[in-house]
């Protein structure tokens, strides 16, 4: 068989590694699957093209490995222009998929040692290509359900930054220790017990993965749940403050419907000695004393809540609010992470004017665009902000603020994008989601 042609036949390899890549994160791609097929076809053509044509440069030899590690570069680029995530994330998965991948290669050479003692890797044969074929086709089986339910939920779900910016370091080490372990030499296998040990090795060290890959879903897990009750427990608190606020509004009210008998005494008595300058400053200040109500932003009560609470809570600070919020009858956002999201943002306002003479909070939510839900908080602030890599750092501890990469982190959920402008001393966050067609229309 000519060198172009064996080449290309051990470069397919790649093949089945694709549907791994694509399994966690298949709720995050920006084309059709069709239109992804398409871009994949024109992908592996231009790959094919680059393996023959190294293959006809004699002096290179066998050039698989020359060709699919540039080729392993080329499909992460692409890769990360297709998926609708925080690269951190892409590429976790993308090194998973290509984990695989080493392990396959490992098992496979110990097949490959066993039939032909004098061999080496570099002329690894046809029947151990062929078992390593067999594995990675098992593996897209087996590890469809792992890697599409529950990595595709930490990858929807755990929003912590930081740790991915960290976490994919665990599968390029392990996979660069796979690329460390399988032999060059065979016959270095059948000296003392290395033939009989490395099976155990090789198990152990596949089981050992397995386990840093559970723990992590486990860890991610046990933290979104906390987050999620910590969630639910700010929540309650906020809607117990507003039931309260209600009840007293409640009675207020009550109160005054009472009096209101006396008050007609009062303004007939007027009317009747024609003192119509007491009798309108008399019924303006009745006016004036009647008009605490609640507030209306939202038929969500957990959304109503968490915005009034925050203006009460600007309101007894000295803290001059704006708030201007239409919503759309059903969010694309959910209503818990809705509330994190314009916590997060109301908290870090306040947090901004907290020492200022004449600080104020402005907040506006309204309708952009036939499918665009624009959200903007500013506040004043003064002294310098504090940037790191991009990255705001906190005002109220050591570190990068959380508060801000968390909102960021839900807005990319949703397809959304976050911006933030620091200009005249002043600090605003816009955002832009994405709103369903049928959910286009706002409350009045």
């Amino acid at each position: 068989m000519p060198a172009a042609y064996d080449d290309l036949l051990y470069s397919s390899i790649i093949l089945p590694m694709i549907p791994l890549c694509f399994y966690p994160v298949r709720g995050y791609l920006k084309s059709r699957p069709s239109v992804l097929a398409g871009k994949i076809i024109i992908a592996i053509l231009v790959m094919v093209f680059c393996v023959a044509l190294a293959g006809n440069i004699h002096s290179l030899g066998r050039v698989t490995d020359f060709v699919l590690y540039p080729a392993g570069i080329y499909f992460l680029y692409l890769y990360n222009r297709e998926v609708k995530l925080p690269f951190s994330k892409k590429l976790f998965a993308f090194i998973t998929a290509c984990l695989v991948g080493g392990f396959s290669k490992l098992y496979a050479t110990m097949f490959d040692y066993t039939l032909h003692q004098e061999g080496n890797s570099l002329a690894f044969s046809y029947e151990a290509l062929g078992v390593q074929f067999l594995f990675l086709a098992a593996a897209d089986v087996i590890l469809y359900l792992p890697l599409s339910r529950y990595m595709g939920w930490v990858m929807e779900n755990f929003h912590e930054e930081a740790v991915w910016k960290k976490v994919w370091c665990f599968p390029a080490l392990f996979l660069a220790s796979t690329y460390f372990m399988y032999p060059r030499v065979y016959r270095n296998m059948y000296v003392g017990y290395v033939r009989q040990l490395y099976p155990f090795v090789l198990f152990f060290f596949t089981f050992f993965v397995v386990l840093i890959y559970f723990l992590f879903y486990a860890v991610a897990r046990a933290f979104v749940e906390k987050q999620k009750t910590e969630i639910a427990n700010q929540m309650l608190s906020v809607q117990g403050a507003q039931y309260q606020q209600l009840l007293r509004n409640v009675e207020e009210n009550s109160r005054i419907r009472h009096d209101f008998r006396h008050q007609l005494i009062v303004i007939s008595e007027l009317v009747g000695q024609k003192e119509y300058g007491k009798l309108k400053e008399y019924v303006g200040k009745y006016i004036d004393d009647g008009q605490a109500e609640m507030k209306l932003y939202s038929y969500s009560a957990a959304q109503n809540a968490l915005i009034s609470y925050y203006e009460s809570i600007c309101q007894r600070r000295g803290i001059r609010t704006e708030f201007s919020v239409s919503l759309p009858k059903k969010l694309p956002v959910s209503d818990q992470d809705f509330c994190v999201m314009l916590g997060n943002l109301l908290e870090n306002a306040m947090e901004g004017v907290r020492d200022m003479k004449e600080p104020y909070i402005s907040l506006r939510i309204r309708q952009a665009a036939s499918r665009m839900l624009a959200i903007r908080v500013e506040n004043p602030y003064q002294g310098e902000l504090r940037k790191e890599g991009g990255h705001y750092r906190s005002s109220k501890r050591d570190g990068l603020g959380q508060g801000l990469e968390s909102v960021n982190m839900i807005a990319m959920k949703y397809e959304g994008i976050m911006e933030i402008l620091t200009e005249d001393q002043v600090f605003t966050v816009k955002i832009l989601l994405q709103v369903p067609v049928r959910d286009a229309e706002t409350d009045s």
